[in-house]
């Protein structure tokens, strides 16, 4: 599971989707939302989570690979 970063997590607490004992997690393509007292965890709909979570895409290089010698 991957957790969101912090300044999404106040976000997500500011606008009453999670309460302050909560965290969001990324588990697959689901997003979870865990009471870290209880363990209980709640699914959040997509609907009210993809406007606070921003893409971040990975590029490759493309440049030439090159092997570095040690």
């Amino acid at each position: 599971m991957t957790t969101i970063t912090d300044e999404t997590q106040r976000a997500l607490r500011s606008n009453n989707i999670i309460s302050g004992e909560e965290v969001a997690l990324l588990s697959g393509d689901l997003y979870l939302a865990e009471n870290v007292l209880t363990k209980e965890r709640r699914l959040i709909p997509d609907s009210q989570i993809k406007q606070y979570i921003t893409a971040n895409t990975i590029q490759e290089s493309t440049t030439k690979a090159q092997l570095l010698k040690g």
